[in-house]
């Protein structure tokens, strides 16, 4: 059986272990608080600059769920149509 196995397999099998190690540390990490820390974090925004950016996230959210209400409408109207068709009212 040995001898039918790519011999990239090993070290393939040996990367996806490391991987999933990696992953579970920065998990522990984020899930502790550890992670980003200070020293990943260098770049802080001040309190104007983090309402800015609030004011921004606000307005696209409200832009969208104003486009996605239009689109329900839409979809609302073309199934009533679409259900008066069936009984030959148009």
């Amino acid at each position: 059986m040995r001898s039918l196995c790519p011999s990239f397999v090993r070290s393939m099998r040996v990367l996806g272990y490391r991987l999933m190690m990696g992953w579970r540390s920065l998990k522990k990490e984020v899930e502790g608080g550890v992670f980003p820390g200070k020293d990943y974090s260098p770049y802080l925004m001040s309190e104007e600059e983090e309402a800015k950016f609030d004011d921004v996230i606000s307005e696209h959210a409200e832009k969208t769920k104003s486009k996605l209400d239009a689109s329900d409408s839409k979809l609302g109207m073309a199934d009533e149509s679409e259900q008066l068709s069936l009984y030959g009212n148009k």
